[in-house]
This record gives structure tokens, C-alpha cells and sequence, in this order.
């Protein structure tokens, strides 16, 4: 009872903590004008975001489907069991793709 009365608050931010990693790379990448060196020797940028954006939610996919495992069959909460997988699937893939554009977005701000 306790483990899924945890569950229901500790799992959505652990889906939630991508969004600073994501953040801090695409700043520090502008901070130490990474991408400038990187137009010089012709990179364009519709590559950059497209490859950025990719890896950014390939890795965002890789941690939310651990966390998902790790909850639903090792620590067996309710919340995985009894929410329909097409729909928890759904959300999860369009929370990631949130988190990256948000990312991109706080980016120009920062």
C-alpha cells in the first residue's frame, strides 16, 4: 500500500527529470559556441536539431521504458497494471516529445 501510494507521486517526476539533462546540453552547447564551430565547418542546422532532437528523445524513451519495467515488474504498482498500456503509451511518447521541444524552447531564453 505504501510502495504504490509512493509510486503514484515518485513515477511521474522520475519521467519529468529529463527535461533539465536535455536543457543543459543544448545551453552548453550554445555557452561554448559549439554549434557556431560546428556551422563553420558546415554543419546545417536543420541536421543539428533533427539529430539533437532524435537522440534527445531516443534517450528520454530508454529511461521512461526502464522506469516502466521497473515499476511494473519488479515493484508491481497498480498504476502500471491497471492503466490501459495503449493509452499509457500514448502519453509517455507525447510527454517525451514535450519535454525535448520544451528543451529547445527554454534554450533560446537561457
Amino acid at each position: 500500500m505504501l510502495v504504490n501510494s509512493a509510486g503514484y507521486v515518485v513515477f511521474p517526476v522520475l519521467f519529468s527529470l529529463s527535461l533539465p539533462v536535455f536543457l543543459y546540453n543544448v545551453v552548453l552547447e550554445k555557452e561554448s559556441r559549439l554549434i557556431q564551430n560546428m556551422k563553420i565547418n558546415g554543419l546545417q542546422m536543420k541536421n543539428y536539431w533533427i539529430v539533437n532532437s532524435g537522440f534527445n528523445f531516443a534517450t528520454y524513451l530508454i529511461t521512461s521504458f526502464s522506469s516502466f519495467c521497473f515499476g511494473k515488474y519488479f515493484l508491481g504498482l497498480i498504476v502500471f497494471h491497471e492503466t490501459n498500456m495503449k493509452f499509457f503509451a500514448i502519453v509517455i511518447f507525447g510527454w517525451g516529445l514535450n519535454q525535448v521541444s520544451l528543451a529547445f524552447l527554454f534554450s533560446v531564453f537561457f
